[in-house]
């Protein structure tokens, strides 16, 4: 037995081979993950809720993930994340509100949507009338989705998204001409959704990530929801409850990971229910309802 066929084959061999692991194998990630998280300790003001902006390839996939949930072109996808990175008037005023907002000191000024591209390519490729979603916190994500619905308004598609959180300081960043395309509801987000009655095209999670609560929401919204709706959740990673509920609907459940750019955070990811090889466009499946 060669020393090669020593280190493979045999228990010792892997023994003694641990510290080599350890140190060349391992160790180079460990050092490169730390000095994210020192270069994030000085530069980053965020202590929860990590915003980030995500790696060019992760990018990519989540463009081809909405055009497949949506069944929409993926020039078109791209061409709507393309207009929320550029959008400089959307930008200054979240900076602008960042800068007012007695959350300054925990909040980095400039913003980074990460995943949320995805959110607002969603809402600007199918045209929804009611976005619903839970969890609002500083209100990023709300504001992107305002963004997204006014941008539709302005091309003939009125919208709403109703945001809901059980504090009432929340969602600091949105402002006019975003805020006329949103309405905050204050409370529990179930017993605001049991109370919900418009019917609703995209429903999003993104409050209390307990598995029973957001299995509780979805039930909540369940009656509120038509066969064309999407069903949204993030930090799907958490809890396989929207596969499940996608189950019971029957419809299809997809998974995005994404990976952050420059980042100590691991990401964490958008799980959508949907009905696989459909176009979902929602004027015309709101006209097809009803004919």
């Amino acid at each position: 037995m060669n020393l090669r066929e020593f280190f493979k084959y045999t228990a010792v061999g892997r023994a003694v081979l641990i510290p080599a692991r350890l140190l060349k194998v391992a160790g180079p990630h460990a050092l490169r993950q730390i000095g994210k998280m020192l270069q994030w300790s000085v530069t980053s003001k965020e202590y929860y809720n990590h915003t980030y902006h995500l790696t060019d390839l992760n990018r990519d996939y989540l463009v081809s993930y909405i055009a497949a949930v949506s069944g929409q072109p993926l020039l078109l996808i791209e061409k709507y994340m393309a207009e929320l990175e550029t959008d400089t008037t959307f930008r200054s005023t979240l900076e602008h509100r960042t800068l007012v907002s007695r959350d300054r000191h925990n909040c980095d000024l400039e913003p980074r949507y990460g995943r949320r591209l995805g959110w607002y390519a969603l809402v600007r490729a199918t045209k929804p009338k009611i976005v619903v979603e839970t969890g609002v916190d500083r209100g990023l994500g709300t504001a992107v989705i305002a963004a997204a619905l006014k941008r539709n308004a302005d091309e003939g598609f009125p919208g709403l998204v109703y945001a809901t959180d059980i504090l009432s300081d929340c969602v600091h960043l949105l402002a006019e001409p975003y805020k006329s395309f949103c309405k905050i509801l204050i409370g529990d987000s179930v017993a605001s959704l049991k109370q919900f009655q418009q019917p609703v095209d995209i429903f999003l999670h993104d409050s209390n990530h307990d598995p029973e609560y957001e299995w509780a929401e979805f039930l909540a919204i369940e009656q509120r929801l038509h066969p064309a709706s999407l069903v949204l959740s993030d930090n799907s990673q958490q809890s396989s409850k929207l596969r499940e509920f996608a189950g019971r609907l029957g419809k299809t459940f997809l998974y995005f990971q994404d990976q952050p750019k420059n980042h100590w955070w691991p990401g964490d990811g958008i799980g959508t229910a949907f009905t696989a090889g459909q176009t979902t466009y929602f004027p015309v499946a709101k006209e097809s309802a009803t004919n």
